[in-house]
């Protein structure tokens, strides 16, 4: 019953119809505006990396590892591409539709599907490696540390496998999935002996790495509201680890910094997203549920800006790279701004392709992924 309602909110939110006609009712994306260009981006290269993303709007994104950028698409292609000039270094077409990955470490490369097979590949030329099955459908990435790796499924529930083999080593079952969810899982966070992952009740936990065994629990979000759209709390945003603390928000919940050690709570924010978030040494910033960018900073949790010209665009995650901060749009549009104002600086176009996954950067290069799987990698005048 829970996955029909779910896949009937995905649809409502996305196609903008009401739920008895045709008629849309969804917000215009507020027009762009006007400034003065500060900033010049040099394109290094582009690449493809398979389309089929924007009809599932699947949040399939590249992943680098020792110099390559690893890529896969729904329609089944796992490709590999030098990071310095964006050549084609391998590709695999494996004989499932892929809805989750890539990962990538411990040599092997890592994807998911809709029936909740996971496969593993030989990092080095794509050829499989393992494969086996767990309860549901994987929409994120598998993780890989300390030669386990983890799985999480849409049913809310994390598997720790063996990364040679595939065996499977525990399973962690969390709370009840509710009846009305959004689409899409958050991603889970490993450290040398932790696991950090967000579920659709509102709670974060803390699993050992090795065992699965509970450390903690934390709350982010409470339900509220007397129908069951307005009392969804998801957690489909990232989490990001920075030092020992770990930042997380939710949908109709909060924006929160907890110490990692013992799930203590630092700081919080009554700011909801499912976008997601980013961090840099300085600041916290997250795309709210209006399409506002917010950074604060991310010791205190203190305001610092708040960008409101992007409104109903659909922006990414925000990602922060030297002394800039951006974003992805529904239209294909790049939004660069300054970290420490928010203004914006330059946009650049990728295309009428919407954006769905956060940029991706590696040192001062910004490496962006549309839903028709084109990639393009930037680099920002110093």
């Amino acid at each position: 019953m829970y996955k029909r309602l779910f896949l009937l909110y995905t649809l409502i939110v996305l196609s903008g119809c009401g739920m008895f006609g045709s008629k849309d009712n969804t917000e215009k994306p507020a027009p762009l505006v006007e400034f003065t260009t500060s900033l010049t981006l040099r394109m290094l290269w582009t690449a493809y990396a398979g389309s089929g993303s924007h009809d599932n709007y699947l949040k399939i994104a590249p992943a680098f590892h020792n110099g390559q950028l690893f890529t896969a698409s729904p329609n089944g292609f796992v490709r590999v591409f030098d990071f310095t000039d964006g050549k084609l270094v391998w590709e695999q077409k494996i004989d499932i539709p892929i809805s989750g990955g890539p990962g990538v470490g411990d040599s092997i490369v890592l994807v998911g599907s809709h029936k909740g097979d996971v496969v593993a590949l030989s990092a080095t030329d794509g050829v499989e490696q393992w494969r086996t099955q767990v309860s549901s459908e994987v929409l994120v990435a598998p993780r890989i540390k300390q030669k386990i790796v983890v799985v999480r499924t849409i049913d809310g529930k994390l598997f720790g496998l063996d990364s040679q083999t595939g065996t499977r080593l525990w399973v962690y079952e969390g709370s009840r999935v509710p009846l009305l969810t959004l689409r899409g899982t958050s991603t889970p966070v490993l450290t040398q002996k932790l696991i950090i992952a967000g579920f659709d009740d509102g709670k974060i936990v803390a699993l050992e790495l090795h065992t699965g065994k509970l450390l903690w629990k934390a709350l982010i979000a409470v339900p509220s509201g007397r129908t069951e759209l307005e009392q969804m709390v998801d957690i489909d945003a990232d989490p990001f680890l920075v030092d020992n603390t770990i930042y997380i928000t939710s949908y109709h919940g909060r924006t929160v910094a907890i110490d990692i050690a013992q799930g203590e709570l630092l700081w919080e924010k009554k700011l909801a997203s499912t976008a997601g978030l980013g961090v840099d040494s300085d600041y916290l910033y997250v795309s709210d549920t209006k399409s506002h960018i917010w950074a604060f900073d991310r010791h205190s949790g203190d305001d610092w800006w708040k960008q409101d010209k992007l409104q109903a665009r659909r922006v990414t995650a925000p990602v922060s790279i030297g002394n800039y901060v951006v974003v992805g749009d529904m239209e294909g549009y790049l939004h660069w701004m300054r970290r420490d104002s928010g203004k914006f600086v330059t946009r650049y176009s990728m295309g009428s392709a919407s954006i769905i996954v956060p940029p991706l950067v590696v040192n001062n290069v910004l490496v962006a992924y549309n839903s028709e799987g084109k990639i393009v990698a930037l680099q920002p005048s110093l």
